[in-house]
């Protein structure tokens, strides 16, 4: 599980040429360390109710990153089945189309947990102490790419789904991480704003 691992293991995971794990988990692992900016910031801020949310944030990301490698990984594993007679490709295709679904639920559940990232972080920014605004602005820069994480593997998954209602909630979660993406410039254009006086 990525959660127990070292960051050099991951990253040596990450960029040996295996299947996972890849962008969606690192995306929930870009909005797990924006969260943990946050709860520094929230802390330096005398906030810690805002700091005890971002903890919980983490923690849930994290759970976001090991749940898309498994769901990938399953995504994967139904590719690689026969389809060397018709009924194999009617299974192989059934298969795939399982995973698939529930290989959205992570980078879906990425999109979540960025706006309530997003919540926080303006909360904090609200109160900052200035001493931090350099690492709010480094959260929201971590959350951002998150965000497009989700958004490009959500994407990605939208070709190869033949269930329309699936596809209409995918389309709805995009929209929604653009509008979010928007929303973390704007917080960083306060913050540099701020920083720059």
């Amino acid at each position: 599980m990525i959660r127990d691992e070292s960051i050099e293991s991951y990253l040596g995971r990450l960029a040996s040429g295996e299947p996972t794990p890849g962008g969606g988990a690192t995306g929930a692992l870009a909005v797990a360390e924006g969260a943990g900016l946050l709860a520094m910031a929230a802390r330096f801020s005398a906030a810690e109710e805002d700091a005890r949310a971002s903890e919980g944030l983490i923690a849930a990301c994290l759970g976001l990153a090991d749940g898309d490698e498994r769901g990938f990984g399953a995504v994967a594993e139904a590719y690689g089945l026969p389809r060397d007679t018709p009924e194999a490709r009617s299974r192989r295709s059934a298969a795939i189309q399982a995973a698939l679904a529930e290989a959205v639920r992570p980078p879906r559940g990425i999109v979540d947990a960025a706006e309530r990232a997003l919540d926080l972080a303006e909360r904090v920014l609200d109160g900052a102490n200035p001493n931090v605004l350099s690492d709010v602005g480094a959260a929201l820069g971590c959350i951002r790419g998150g965000l497009t994480a989700a958004t490009v593997t959500l994407e990605t998954n939208l070709g190869p789904l033949r269930d329309e209602g699936v596809e209409g909630i995918l389309r709805t979660d995009v929209d929604r991480a653009d509008r979010l993406v928007a929303r973390a410039d704007a917080l960083l254009g306060r913050v540099r704003a701020a920083v720059t006086g």
